[in-house]
């Protein structure tokens, strides 16, 4: 038996936007630690370091977001 055309498009669709947000994780993670990188070393000031954590943390939702549509076949 044959996968249909749709179902075929739509399961591939998935399968890059999964790859997508995967290699978009990996390069918030290496945001994050140059962050901290740059924290430690005292370069950032008090305000660099708010505005960095707060679109970090919102980098973190969207990226949840992203999973639950990949994941549960756009349904969300």
């Amino acid at each position: 038996m044959t996968t249909p055309p749709r179902t075929f498009a739509v399961d591939a669709g998935r399968g890059l936007g999964g790859l997508v947000v995967a290699v978009l994780d990996i390069l918030r993670e290496l945001i994050e630690r140059q962050v901290l990188r740059r924290m430690d070393a005292g370069t950032l000031t008090a305000d660099e370091i708010e505005r960095l954590g707060v679109a970090l943390i919102d980098l973190d939702r969207q990226f949840r977001e992203l999973r639950t549509l990949f994941d549960d076949g756009g349904t969300a």
